[in-house]
């Protein structure tokens, strides 16, 4: 049976470490790439991973520009990419998965979504499925934002009780 490995790239260490922990209890095999230019390095130096988890936000090379530098490759340009960032942005959104991400998932607190997202697309891998799809980020931040309105809205109405006291 063939390990299923996944090169994560994220430059946070607390995030990094949380990652890696919660994905080798699931029984994943990681290669972790705390930057642009480790990473780039990996792709010239490793085996294909099952599974690229892509951080927006790295430094030295940026996610989008390791993006390109993973289709281009020969070896690599077939695997699944899982962008990951901690914003809701529709434009880098929209930018990921038109330069070949496969999937874009916002960072909340704790990975349900994210290793949602990963059980869907791995098994794609297998069938060599590559249509783009953004999961989880959506809904991740349409809960927050109700949440944001009704905590918005409590205060104004405790505000307006308090003056009417």
């Amino acid at each position: 049976m063939k390990q299923t490995v996944v090169v994560v790239v994220e430059d946070e260490p607390d995030t990094a470490d949380l990652l890696i922990r919660t994905l080798e209890r699931e029984g994943l095999s990681i290669v972790h790439a705390k930057d642009g230019r480790q990473a780039t390095t990996l792709i010239e130096t490793i085996a294909p991973p099952s599974l690229v988890l892509l951080d927006m936000v790295i430094p030295y090379v940026s996610g989008f520009e390791l993006l390109g530098i993973i289709r281009r490759h020969p070896n690599w340009q077939q695997v699944p990419i899982l962008m990951v960032s901690a914003d809701y942005y529709e434009p880098d959104i929209q930018r990921a998965l038109q330069e070949g991400a496969t999937a874009y998932i916002v960072k909340s607190r704790g990975f349900s979504d994210l290793l949602r997202a990963m059980k869907q697309i791995l098994p794609q891998t297998e069938a060599a499925s590559s249509a783009p799809v953004m999961l989880g980020a959506k809904s991740n931040v349409e809960t927050r934002r109700k949440k944001q309105v009704a905590r918005r809205a409590h205060a104004r109405s405790s505000r307006r009780k308090n003056r009417a006291a």
